[in-house]
């Protein structure tokens, strides 16, 4: 970042008439700045400040408009990465215009804007510049007895830790939801595991329960097997009987039937020859009766005919009966025969059925779901182990980065590799200030300070040596700084020399001439009181005219 020069009206103290500043573009420039207190010393690196990041810290924006004229207006030309750029802020109208090597830039949004003039371009965030390369008496703290939160702090902004600072807490906050990951796949492992133990449990458990069910069937089986095999047996048996009684019954029927016949023959040839009797013919030659012999003949004739009915009618029944038990038994037989038809027909259920649990029992018993389920846990468990594994590696890599953005690595790396410089840079101006103690710095960036070869506490250090102390700690940092940010080429000291007396005034604005030129760093250095204007190049003199702050500016031969 090169500043080229500032341009501000209605800005605080200041009133509409503009006021400019320019910078030199390849040299250096030492500029005394004085006016009393009030009249907008300050002011002047508000109004950069503002213009570059639109905004300045402890300053309400409503605030910063001349009371009077109200139209805050500021313009800055600076140059960045080859990119000339201007900058205009307003308020009360708000303005915001962005040029870039003469063209107009424009993006979504005035945040985008900003953004991408921090991002991109200055590449020094607010904070930054506004605590390294302002310095106010009002806000700076000695290094020589800051604490170590605060001295932290300053190294970070000093060096770009807080980038590291926020990849850091990054890096924790990720690796603190790779802990919760990881906890969850731990949880989960152990839930599987302990499903697949529960699971392999239930099938062993079945596995003896099938095995003693089985058995217990098996010998039900048997008993039934047994039983109904009896069964069969006996009704084999009454079916054998009822075959031999139906025989019998058939031969009886036969009988019967036959006498019947016979019976009904008789009746038939008597009932002829009674008729030929009746009709006197006698039924052998077929003569014609006469006398008594026939009439007698006739009654005997008649009186078998009477007989024979009943002959036939109990020979009729006989048979009906007989007819009616063979019935009744070909009814049982068939029911026999089913019933048999039945027994064979379980029997060979009850056979097939302990061939499967004899089957079931040589390990052909169907547990798939089970085994299907205990498969299906091992699976899941074998993926949450690889991503629990993955999660692992990936933790311990962050873990790793973690402690390398820590305090112990890179950090005090680059501390370490800054330190050989800054402690040559503070040994020299030190001798330079004729001071009769050296500053160094550690490793821990723990600032120390020796007398006669003896550590001594820096609070035993007077005011005025305190000030001259810090004042070369400042200069070292900003070389290193420059290293950092080659195109900065802006400082401001606000009251820095305040509370020092002449000789150490005049060798630090000795050795600030020198450092300025050989860094090529504008650098205002805001007084109260008269400095040796010898020593400066330009003097800004800030007052008050008709209520409103101006400045005019004046080299100095």
């Amino acid at each position: 970042m090169k500043i080229q020069s500032i341009e501000l009206k209605n800005f605080a103290s200041y009133g509409n008439k503009i006021q400019k500043i320019e910078f030199s573009d390849d040299s250096s420039e030492l500029f005394l700045t004085l006016g009393k207190n009030g009249e907008g010393k300050t002011t002047i690196a508000n109004a950069i400040v503002f213009a570059l990041y639109g905004k300045v810290e402890g300053v309400r924006m409503a605030d910063l408009p001349n009371r009077i004229n109200k139209e805050l207006w500021v313009r800055i030309k600076l140059e960045c990465k080859s990119t000339k750029i201007i900058i205009e802020r307003g308020l009360a109208p708000g303005i915001f215009k962005v040029t870039l090597n003469g063209v107009e830039f424009d993006k979504a949004g005035k945040k985008s804007v900003q953004d991408y003039l921090e991002e991109e371009l200055f590449g020094i965030p607010y904070h930054v510049f506004k605590n390294i390369i302002i310095l106010s008496v009002n806000d700076f703290k000695s290094f020589l007895t800051m604490t170590n939160s605060d001295k932290r702090q300053i190294i970070d902004r000093m060096f770009g830790f807080s980038i590291l600072n926020e990849m850091q807490q990054s890096i924790r906050e990720e690796r603190k939801g790779l802990k919760t990951e990881l906890d969850i796949y731990s949880q989960e492992l152990n839930q599987l595991n302990e499903n697949i133990v529960s699971v392999n449990l239930k099938l062993n458990q079945l596995l003896v329960e099938s095995a003693e069910k089985d058995q217990k069937k098996i010998q039900s089986l048997k008993d039934s097997l047994v039983k109904y095999n009896e069964n069969k047996i006996k009704l084999e048996e009454a079916q054998q009987k009822i075959s031999t009684s139906i025989g019998t019954l058939t031969s009886d029927l036969q009988e019967k039937q036959s006498d019947y016949s016979s019976l009904k023959y008789k009746l038939e040839s008597l009932q002829k020859k009674l008729d030929l009797y009746e009709n006197n013919t006698c039924p052998t030659c077929e003569s014609e009766l006469t006398g008594d012999f026939h009439d007698s003949r006739k009654e005997i004739i008649k009186e078998d005919i009477e007989k024979l009915p009943i002959k036939m009618k109990e020979a009729e029944s006989q048979v009906l009966k007989i007819k009616e038990e063979v019935a009744n038994l070909r009814d049982k037989d068939r029911s026999v025969r089913d019933k048999v038809s039945t027994l064979n027909t379980n029997i060979r259920s009850f056979k097939n059925e302990l061939i499967a649990i004899k089957d079931s029992l040589n390990g052909t018993a169907d547990f798939s779901h089970l085994e299907q389920i205990i498969s299906d846990f091992q699976i899941q468990e074998k993926e949450k182990e690889v991503l629990k594994d993955s999660k692992s590696v990936e933790y311990g890599f962050l873990e790793y980065v973690e402690e390398v953005l820590g305090e112990d690595g890179v950090k005090n790396l680059a501390i370490k590799t800054i330190l050989p410089g800054l402690n040559a840079n503070i040994a020299a101006m030190t001798q330079t200030m004729h001071l009769h103690f050296h500053i160094r710095f550690d490793e821990k960036f723990n600032c120390v300070i020796n007398h006669l070869g003896e550590e001594i506490n820096p609070l035993t250090l007077s005011t005025g040596e305190r000030k001259k102390a810090d004042f070369i700690i400042i200069i070292a940092i900003i070389k290193i700084l420059k290293l950092r940010f080659p195109q900065l080429n802006l400082l401001f000291l606000d009251e820095l020399l305040s509370s020092v007396d002449a000789d150490g005034v005049h060798n630090i604005l000795k050795i600030l001439g020198q450092v300025i030129k050989e860094s090529k760093i504008n650098t205002f250095v805001i007084n109260h009181s008269v400095l040796p204007h010898e020593l400066f190049d330009k003097k800004i003199q800030i007052y008050r005219e008709n209520g409103f702050s101006k400045f005019d500016i004046e080299a100095i031969e």
